[in-house]
């Protein structure tokens, strides 16, 4: 089985033949004179000409390019555990933090709280205690 750079190359070295075994070098005949002198010596057309340089030139690029080296660097698919990967590296995961004494539950701070409540005129007053919960986003510590 043949692998993928060997057959890109095949490709390219079959282009640059076809480029150049396509040009056909006919002869044509002309009237004697001055003109005649060129073609009686097998004159090479432009096209051929063009045509050799361009699949030389694809040649020696893929000798040259078949003995280079590339080192690819490639970000890990998993972290360990307790890391996050962040911009292709794998870093510490940061603890979120609750205000005070409040605990962190499923992602979330829970607040614990009792408000006293004062109500009546005159003489007449109740107080009332009401325990209170309020829930809010844990703040992520910077590095």
């Amino acid at each position: 089985m043949l692998k993928g750079n060997t057959v890109k190359k095949l490709l390219i070295a079959a282009s640059a033949a076809l480029c150049v075994g396509l040009t056909p070098a006919i002869a044509q005949e002309t009237p004697g004179g001055s003109n005649s002198s060129g073609n009686a010596f097998g004159a090479v057309a432009k096209q051929t000409v063009a045509a050799a340089a361009v699949g030389g030139t694809l040649l020696v690029a893929m000798v040259s390019n078949n003995r280079g080296s590339t080192t690819v660097v490639l970000p890990p698919d998993e972290c360990q555990d307790g890391e996050i990967l962040v911009g292709g590296v794998c870093v510490e995961e940061p603890t979120p933090e609750c205000t005070g004494s409040d605990p962190l539950v499923d992602g979330v701070c829970i607040g614990t709280g009792t408000t006293t409540t004062v109500t009546g005129t005159g003489t007449n007053t109740s107080t009332v205690e009401i325990n209170t919960t309020v829930t809010y986003l844990p703040s992520i510590p910077s590095a």
